[in-house]
């Protein structure tokens, strides 16, 4: 038939000739998306092989063609998105004088093609369409003395044509999207679960010192030379939930990165990203942190870096996906303060950098990635420098006083008392002052216990567990009237307290009765 020759060869010209990339088929092949781009504009072009006998019919399927334009819109956002809407049908609907347009604001336009008009309007009106999508094409007209027969075997070459190239740039997506195997992401996995198992076994994988031991960030350490920690961080993790959504972004992120890059490739994004999400951290976080986080934002940015390269494959596939999910973990991490954002940021730029210097595999370009990578480098280094000097970062008191406040329950005397001994040298910190009092009951330094638990007293007026523990030592310094008054103060001060339920008064009083007795 006249109208199927005219079909093909339309999407033969616009798909061999002007490259046009069909990105939706439909099963009967009579109904076809295609992308193009020229002239600095978007093209969204549908070509339809319809029968219509009315124009009811016909402006129902324009409804549809819009809403599926507007979901095209949303997987690929671009604002210089056009659509052409286009049909060929051997006739025109049997009330074909009602106007059919683009409705306001809509960006599109519909153009009928009608095969058994003479030729002169067969060949004309698809040259003038090809016109206003920026093409210029010396149309050759579709003889119309040919047989049904010669007619259908034109039709028949320009769709094989036609689906030759669909096949061959699909392999060739194929081949960006599916370079190599995840083997390394599996052994990261294996190690991740191995070193989570050990560190519960050895205290805890929520202990904060056990992680210090195993290798966590801990600006002190990394400050005293322990450079290590950076890249041993990444192995570590905090809690079962911790390890499991780490685990599973893993899986499918660092599975989908490998397979782009190749193994060497992905090797050098994931530890590059997950240096930048330590040195981030390290920069701008102070609290002891682990995890892949870093390394598997770097994941994201190899992802965007791939959608630089490939904008159209990259939104034709997971472009919105990855974009929406990464807002949603960006944005999860300036809400929830426990999240350490500055390594997620830090990594999500490593990644990016990193791939830009290993590139995509059959991508060349030396002196490009030879800048990237001294740019690169120098961003590291700026990180550990900012990280090194950020006084404010380098030290947090609470984290030194939950640390202390660990090895005193360990019986690990001396380093409590070190750690707030250094607290104090630069501050005066009532918790601090508690703690170190606690120390030196342990050694049995009574009257050095008093002097602290005095100094938190005069900081925090209402500190109860001050008080208390200044009763315990004052009887063990047999000045017991001491301790009676210090017990009438906190007795009258737990009045007015709302959380005192914890201080057993009543043993206290014992205590002292029976003391006092001997």
């Amino acid at each position: 038939m006249l109208a199927n020759h005219l079909f093909w060869k339309m999407m033969y010209y616009l798909v061999i000739q002007e490259d046009a990339r069909i990105i939706e088929m439909s099963p009967d092949y009579k109904q076809i998306w295609l992308e193009y781009e020229g002239d600095g504009r978007k093209l969204a072009i549908r070509l339809a092989r319809v029968e219509y006998h009315w124009m009811k019919d016909l402006e129902a399927d324009i409804r549809t063609a819009r809403k599926m334009f507007k979901r095209l819109k949303k997987i690929q956002p671009s604002r210089k998105w056009f659509f052409q809407n286009m049909y060929v049908s051997t006739y025109p609907p049997a009330d074909q004088e009602t106007k059919v347009g683009a409705e306001e604001n809509d960006d599109s336009s519909q153009h009928y093609f009608i095969a058994e008009e003479p030729v002169r309007e067969v060949t004309d009106s698809p040259s003038f369409v090809f016109r206003t999508l920026g093409m210029i094409e010396p149309w050759e007209s579709v003889p119309e003395e040919l047989t049904e027969n010669e007619h259908e075997e034109a039709a028949g070459f320009y769709r094989k044509q036609v689906l030759i190239k669909k096949q061959q740039l699909d392999k060739q997506d194929r081949s960006l999207l599916i370079f190599g195997k995840p083997r390394l992401t599996y052994l990261l996995l294996a190690a991740i679960v191995f070193v989570f198992f050990a560190i519960e076994q050895a205290g805890g994988s929520t202990d904060l010192l056990t992680l210090i031991e195993f290798g966590a960030k801990y600006n002190p350490a990394i400050l005293d030379g322990e450079w290590w920690r950076l890249f041993s961080s990444m192995f570590l993790h905090i809690g079962f939930l911790h390890i499991f959504m780490n685990s599973l972004a893993l899986f499918y992120l660092g599975g989908a990165v490998e397979r782009m890059y190749g193994t060497l490739r992905f090797s050098v994004i994931y530890l590059t990203a997950g240096l930048f999400g330590s040195l981030a951290s390290f920069a701008c976080n102070e609290q002891v942190s682990a995890g892949a986080s870093g390394a598997i934002f770097g994941c994201f940015g190899a992802l965007l870096y791939f959608g630089l390269i490939h904008r159209q494959l990259f939104f034709r596939t997971m472009g919105v996906n990855v974009l929406f999910i990464l807002a949603i973990n960006l944005v999860f991490g300036f809400v929830v303060p426990a999240v350490d954002n500055g390594a997620h940021i830090g990594g999500l730029a490593g990644g990016f950098l990193a791939s830009a210097v290993v590139h995509l595999p059959k991508h060349r370009n030396k002196t490009r990635q030879l800048l990237i990578l001294v740019a690169t480098i120098l961003c590291a280094g700026i990180l550990y420098g900012y990280g090194v000097n950020n006084d404010n970062k380098s030290e947090s008191v609470p984290l030194d006083l939950q640390l202390a406040q660990e090895y005193l329950e360990k019986d690990n005397i001396q380093e409590a008392e070190e750690i707030l001994q250094d607290v104090l040298r630069h501050q005066e910190n009532e918790q601090a002052y508690f703690l170190l009092g606690n120390v030196f009951i342990q050694e049995n330094k009574y009257e050095q216990a008093a002097e602290q638990f005095r100094e938190a007293i005069s900081l925090d007026q209402e500190f109860l567990e001050a008080y208390y523990n200044l009763v315990i030592v004052s009887i063990e310094l047999e000045e017991y009237a001491q301790a009676r008054e210090y017990l009438a103060t906190l007795k009258e001060k737990m009045k007015k307290a709302k959380d005192a339920e914890h201080l057993d008064v009543e043993k206290l009083e014992k205590f002292l009765a029976e003391r006092t007795n001997t």
